[in-house]
């Protein structure tokens, strides 16, 4: 019996340190993985919070045993919407709201590249990253017309979000990002991620109120405001 247990113990320690040579000497990492992109911003938001599907692919090179370098590939296949409802709704009590037109030009394609960190333990490994990266400029668009009740003045309300990239061109950002793997067999691991992207770039809100039976335009102002994204994916990573 003793020696049964010797030989099993025997057998884990090998396993655990293989494992641990293995994460250590494995200099590629593959990830795909999918996820939620959310979208935050300060002062009031003319964008929906709610999230959108995203999906990564990464390749790490490690040059040294726990530093490498990355890119990385993520694409949104829905656009994220503006809060067109939500910017009439003050109207809908005391005018008529028609010919609401709403305009989105989300998230494509993004690319990113930069430096990653690991740390190995036996079955468990932790990855950060930080690198320069590319994402298509959002623009957001809500523009409608409302006339009064008991009157015939209509006005023409517009509320545009957009960044002095064009919509759809990539703009710079910073990507910061966590990533926690277990292995599950061999060199396959189940991973999960956090990543934030920063904006250097404000996004500015304009607003203009027309008044069309007169052309004035009775209210207007423009203001930046800081936007900022943050991912949550799972997937899995080999490390070869």
């Amino acid at each position: 019996m003793r020696k049964l247990f010797i030989t099993l113990l025997a057998v884990g320690l090998l396993s655990i340190m293989d494992g641990q040579a293995q994460n250590r000497n494995s200099r590629h990492q593959l990830d795909l993985t999918t996820g939620v992109s959310c979208h935050f911003q300060s002062g009031e938001s003319w964008i929906s919070s709610s999230p959108v599907p995203v999906m990564s692919f990464a390749y790490t090179f490690y040059v040294l045993p726990h530093w490498g370098i990355f890119s990385s590939m993520s694409s949104a296949p829905l656009i994220r919407e503006g809060n067109g409802n939500k910017l009439r709704k003050p109207y809908e009590n005391d005018h008529f709201v028609k010919d609401a037109y709403d305009f989105d030009d989300g998230i494509g394609l993004s690319m990113a590249f930069g430096i990653a960190y690991r740390l190995n333990k036996p079955v468990w490994d932790l990855q950060l990253r930080l690198g320069y990266y590319m994402v298509d400029a959002e623009e957001h668009s809500s523009h409608f017309y409302v006339k009064e009740k008991n009157s015939n003045v209509v006005r023409w309300i517009n509320y545009d979000q957009s960044f002095s990239t064009e919509a759809g061109d990539l703009m710079s950002a910073i990507q910061t990002s966590a990533m926690l793997s277990r292995r599950i067999w061999r060199k396959l691991h189940f991973s999960v991620e956090a990543k934030y992207l920063f904006l250097p770039e404000r996004a500015t809100q304009t607003f203009e109120k027309r008044n069309l039976l007169t052309g004035e335009i009775e209210d207007s102002y423009s203001k930046r405001v800081r936007v900022h994204y943050l991912e949550m994916a799972c997937g899995i990573s080999w490390h070869l």
